[in-house]
C-alpha cells in the first residue's frame, strides 16, 4: 500500500486535493445564506447620519419601498463580503462633500468591475488634505463622464443657477410625472422645463460642467450643462445627478430625490420594491375643498348626477359662518345649516372621508394665520374640528389647510387631536410622504399629501385667473387628469388631484373624462380611488414591515415580518427571470401583470416567498 501511494504522479495529488478544497467550499458556501441585495447609501462616518440631509434619503428609500443600508467609508473600502449583495452605491449631496484618495480609487475600481454608482451633486467634490476643491476637476469627473466642479478655472461661476430642462425621452427614460416637464411655455423649443406649484421659474443650483468624456445627457440647463447623466465606465455605469437632492426635500422638494433614487435602483439596478399602495394597484386622492356656502348647490348637483356613488373621496370643510372677512356670512355655517349636515352624513355612510378644512373661516384663517398669532387662531381649529365630527358623528381624522396656510403650531395641532394625514402644497408630486420643514426632520406620525402639479397651477379654478400671463384650458388640465390617472397605475402610486367644488358643473367634460378613464383602469385591476386616512394608516402599517430579498442561484427569497398584519402588502419584481412563485411560509397571492410579478401579503405577520 505505501508504495501505491509513492507510485501516484504528483499532478493527481494536486487535483484530489483540488477536488476536496471545493467540496468543503462549496459546502460552507451553501450553508451559509447569500446576504440581500441592497442599495449602499455611502457615508464619512456614523455621525454623518445625525445630519437631516443622510436621514432624508433614508426616508426617501423607506416611502419608495427600496432596500438601503448605510455604510461608512472604512466599511465600505474594508468589505470583503459578497460585492453582487451591493447593487448599487450612493454618494449623496451636503454630507459627503469630503472623499479621500483611497475612497476615490476604490469606487473607481468597484464601477470598472461592475459596480454601479450613483452620483448627487457634491459628493466627494473636496480632498481631504487640502479641505478645497480638487485640482482642475472633481475626481469623479472620469466615472461621470463629464467634468464638473471646475473650480480652479471657473471660480466664483463653478456653481450656476436656472431652470433645467428634459425631453419627451427623457420622461419616459426617469419615469417623470406628467405635468413636472412644462413643453406648453418651454423657453428652449422641444424641450420640457422643469416646473412645481407656485413658482413662475423653478430654480436649481448646479456644477457648471465642460468636455464628456462618454456621459449622456438625460436633463440639462439651457446653456448645456449636464443635469443628469449615465455613464459607462468599464463593466459599470454611473448615475450623475447634478443637484443638490438631499438638500431640496429637506425644504420641502423632495420630488427630484425620490424619482432620481426610484430610478437608480429600479431601472439602473433592477432591484424589487414594497409598493406604497395596497396590493400594488395605483391611484388618486381626490380632495374636495368645502371652503363656503358657494360650494352648497354643486355638490347636491354632484349628488343628483350620482357622481359620489364612485370613489371614495375626500371631502375637507371649512364650517364657519364667514369666509372673506368677519360678519360676511358667506361661511358653510355647518352648525346651523342643516341640509349640509345631511349632506355630510350622507357622504360619510358612503365610505367618503369628511375632514376638515382649515380654521373655522377659510380666507381669514388662510391669510391672517401665522406662526406668532397661535392663541388667535387655533381656538378656530377647535371650533371647526367640532362642527365638522358633529355633522358627521365620529372623530374627524384628515386636514387640508386654507390657502395652503400651515403654521407649524397647526401641524402640532393636528398630531395632538389624533389626526393622520393633511394636504399640503410643498413636495409636489409626491405620494404621501414625511415632509421635512426648513431643514428639519419632522416628528409624530402625520402623513403629508402633497398636491400633484399640472405645470404651475394644480386646481380648475387657477385656470381661471386673470392675473396669470399664461393661460391654461380645461382641455390642458383634462389631458392632464387622464395622463396622472395612467401613471398612477403603471408606476403603483397614489397622487393627490384637488378642486373646490363650485368649478365641477363648468368642468363637467374633465370630470366625465377623469371618472370614464378611471372606471377603465380600475376594470383592468390598476386602479382605485382612496382616500387621505386610508392611504395615510396603509402606510403607517407599511413601515412597520421588515423585508430582504437574496438571490441564490437561480431563485430568489424574499423574507418579511412585522409587528402587525402585512395584509395587501405588495413587492414587485421585474418579470423577464422568474417563471414560478412559491409561498413557503404565511398567506400571499402572486399575479403577474405585464413585466412585472405582484406578491402581495394576506394577513399573516410573517412572509418567506421563493420565486424561482
Amino acid at each position: 500500500m505505501p508504495g501505491r501511494l509513492r507510485s501516484i504522479p504528483a499532478r493527481w495529488w494536486v487535483l484530489a486535493v483540488a477536488v476536496v478544497l471545493t467540496s468543503v467550499l462549496a459546502g460552507l458556501y451553501a450553508a451559509a445564506p447569500a446576504p440581500p441585495r441592497t442599495l449602499v447609501l455611502l457615508v464619512p462616518d456614523s455621525a454623518a447620519l445625525q445630519q437631516p440631509v443622510a436621514q432624508a434619503w433614508i426616508d426617501a428609500a423607506r416611502e419608495e419601498g427600496l432596500p438601503l443600508e448605510t455604510m461608512t467609508d472604512d466599511a465600505f473600502m474594508r468589505y470583503s463580503g459578497n460585492r453582487d449583495s451591493i447593487a448599487g452605491v450612493i454618494l449623496p449631496d451636503i454630507v459627503h462633500k469630503v472623499a479621500s484618495e483611497l475612497l476615490i480609487s476604490q469606487l473607481h475600481s468597484y464601477v470598472k468591475t461592475g459596480g454601479r454608482l450613483m452620483i448627487a451633486y457634491d459628493a466627494a467634490v473636496l480632498d481631504t488634505h487640502t479641505g478645497g476643491y480638487s485640482a482642475g476637476q472633481s475626481r469623479l469627473s472620469r466615472l461621470a463622464g463629464v467634468r464638473y466642479a471646475m473650480y480652479d478655472d471657473l471660480r466664483d461661476l463653478t456653481i450656476g443657477s436656472g431652470p433645467v430642462y428634459g425631453n419627451h425621452d427623457t420622461e419616459k427614460e426617469l419615469g417623470m410625472q406628467p405635468g413636472k416637464l412644462d413643453f406648453k411655455y418651454s423657453s428652449v423649443p422641444g424641450m420640457g422645463e422643469m416646473t412645481t406649484y407656485g413658482y413662475v421659474k423653478l430654480q436649481h443650483s448646479y456644477f457648471r460642467t465642460g468636455t464628456r468624456y462618454g456621459a449622456r445627457t438625460v436633463m440639462a440647463t439651457q446653456q448645456g450643462d449636464v443635469v443628469v447623466g449615465r455613464n459607462q465606465y468599464g463593466d459599470g455605469e454611473v448615475l450623475l445627478v447634478n443637484l443638490p437632492l438631499g438638500y431640496l426635500k429637506t425644504r420641502t422638494d423632495g420630488y427630484m430625490l425620490h424619482r432620481m433614487l426610484w430610478h437608480f435602483a429600479v431601472d439602473v439596478a433592477q432591484l424589487p420594491r414594497l409598493a406604497p399602495v395596497p396590493r400594488g394597484e395605483g391611484g388618486l386622492v381626490l380632495n374636495l375643498h368645502i371652503d363656503s356656502n358657494a360650494a352648497q348647490a354643486p355638490l347636491l348637483q354632484l349628488e343628483q348626477w350620482d357622481w359620489f356613488k364612485t370613489g371614495p373621496f375626500s371631502m375637507h370643510v371649512t364650517a364657519g359662518p364667514d369666509t372673506y372677512e368677519p360678519g360676511d356670512k358667506l361661511g358653510m355655517d355647518l352648525d346651523h345649516n342643516p341640509v349640509m349636515q345631511e349632506f355630510l352624513h350622507r357622504q360619510a355612510a358612503l365610505g367618503h372621508e369628511v375632514g376638515n378644512h382649515g380654521g373655522w373661516n377659510h380666507d381669514i384663517f388662510g391669510g391672517l394665520a401665522t406662526e406668532t398669532n397661535r392663541a388667535d387662531y387655533e381656538p378656530w381649529l377647535d371650533a371647526n374640528n367640532r362642527s365638522v365630527a358633529q355633522a358627521v358623528g365620529k372623530p374627524v381624522r384628515a386636514y387640508s389647510a386654507p390657502e395652503g396656510n400651515q403654521p407649524v403650531w397647526s401641524t402640532k395641532w393636528l398630531e395632538r387631536n389624533g389626526f393622520k394625514a393633511y394636504y399640503f402644497t410643498g413636495d409636489t408630486g409626491l405620494g404621501p410622504t414625511r415632509s421635512y420643514y426648513e431643514g428639519k426632520r419632522p416628528e409624530g406620525s402625520l402623513w403629508a399629501f402633497p398636491v400633484s402639479n399640472y405645470l404651475k397651477i394644480a386646481t380648475f379654478e387657477e385656470l381661471e385667473d386673470p392675473k396669470r400671463a399664461r393661460t391654461f384650458t380645461g382641455d390642458d388640465i383634462g389631458g392632464f387628469l387622464i395622463k396622472l390617472s395612467n401613471y398612477v397605475a403603471d408606476q403603483r402610486v397614489a397622487r393627490l388631484f384637488y378642486f373646490h367644488p363650485p368649478a365641477a358643473p363648468r368642468y363637467t367634460a374633465v370630470m366625465e373624462g377623469l371618472m370614464g378613464e378611471a372606471k377603465r383602469l380600475a376594470a383592468q385591476g390598476r386602479f382605485r380611488w382612496y382616500t387621505m386616512e386610508r392611504l395615510a394608516d396603509f402606510m403607517s402599517r407599511r413601515e412597520q414591515a421588515q423585508w430582504s430579498v437574496v438571490r441564490e442561484s437561480r431563485k430568489l427569497t424574499l423574507r418579511a415580518e412585522s409587528t402587525q398584519s402585512m395584509q395587501e402588502l405588495s413587492w414587485i419584481f421585474p418579470a423577464a427571470a422568474i417563471s414560478a412563485v412559491e409561498v413557503r411560509k404565511g398567506k400571499a397571492e402572486a399575479r403577474r401583470q405585464g413585466n412585472e410579478w405582484v406578491v402581495t401579503a394576506g394577513d399573516t405577520r410573517e412572509l418567506v416567498v421563493v420565486l424561482r
